[in-house]
């Protein structure tokens, strides 16, 4: 029997989710089988679970009703599908992507209750994101009892930049309590480097800038393939402008938000996350 690796990235309305055999090719990539995409979970209108072949041919694409629309019940619809296939691999460990490693997490690392605990500790370094990571991760180890489930962290390829350029100008001990910049969409970056050693040398013996292009947007300056400097820092809102979130704002302006115009705390918050949709 083949022993396969299931990914998972969830987000707070979607599960992406990805099949591969456990053993590459001639010490390459592994060979994907297929992957899926639940989107529209919990209050979305329209929740649908597709599911594509290495081609890009579409395997299955239905509706989610009910408990379906959770990411446990997601989940648990995408394996009922796989065990209908019949397919002859067993899963034989899950990667999950986590937005926030923290000042401890600077590598991949088996995930039991201790673990799960200091990552929801981060919760408020990543509120839009943290916590459902942590959904997929309860889901998976509910699904896979005794299967080691991995976290893998978008902030870790950015932990060997200059101490330099992880610092802010403010006392010592907040940076030592954590108040620093992190960094991420690591897990992308480190691909592209991945891929650019493999295909073109030259360029990644190199210094390169990257850009990650998408609802969540950053760039990433590397360096014989490290990170030395990003856009994103304490939190994923900094930087590039995004979808919904403002990117890099001046600090008088959140001071003005609050101050000169009675916002809350939480509500300014919530606001720099919606005010490019205006709502």
């Amino acid at each position: 029997m083949t022993d396969q690796l299931l990914t998972l990235n969830a987000g707070s309305s979607s599960i992406k989710v990805a099949l591969f055999d456990a053993a590459g090719a001639d010490g390459g990539l592994p060979a994907a089988h297929w992957s899926g995409q639940a989107d529209g979970l919990g209050a979305g209108l329209d929740a649908r679970l597709r599911i594509r072949d290495a081609q890009g041919r579409t395997l299955h694409d239905a509706k989610l009703e009910g408990d379906a629309r959770s990411h446990r019940g997601a989940l648990a619809a995408l394996l009922d599908w796989h065990a209908q296939q019949g397919g002859a691999g067993r899963i034989a460990g899950v990667g999950h992507r986590i937005v926030h490693g923290g000042m401890d997490f600077v590598a991949p690392v088996r995930i039991d209750d201790a673990v799960l605990e200091d990552l929801a500790a981060l919760e408020p370094l990543a509120p839009l994101h943290q916590p459902h990571n942590l959904a997929g991760v309860r889901a998976a180890m509910h699904a896979f009892a005794g299967v080691p489930q991995v976290a893998c962290f978008d902030t870790a390829f950015h932990a060997v930049q200059p101490e330099l350029n992880r610092r802010f100008a403010l006392p010592r001990e907040l940076h030592d309590a954590g108040v620093r910049r992190y960094g991420f969409h690591g897990l992308s970056y480190e691909s592209i480097a991945h891929q650019l050693a493999r295909q073109a040398p030259e360029v990644a013996n190199g210094r390169v800038i990257v850009a990650h292009l998408g609802n969540g947007a950053s760039m990433c300056a590397i360096a014989q393939g490290r990170s030395v400097a990003t856009t994103m820092s304490f939190s994923p809102l900094d930087g590039l402008t995004m979808g919904t979130r403002y990117g890099r704002l001046h600090t008088a302006v959140v001071v003005y938000l609050t101050h000169g115009r009675g916002m809350s705390a939480d509500a300014a918050a919530k606001h720099g996350t919606t005010v490019m949709h205006g709502g």
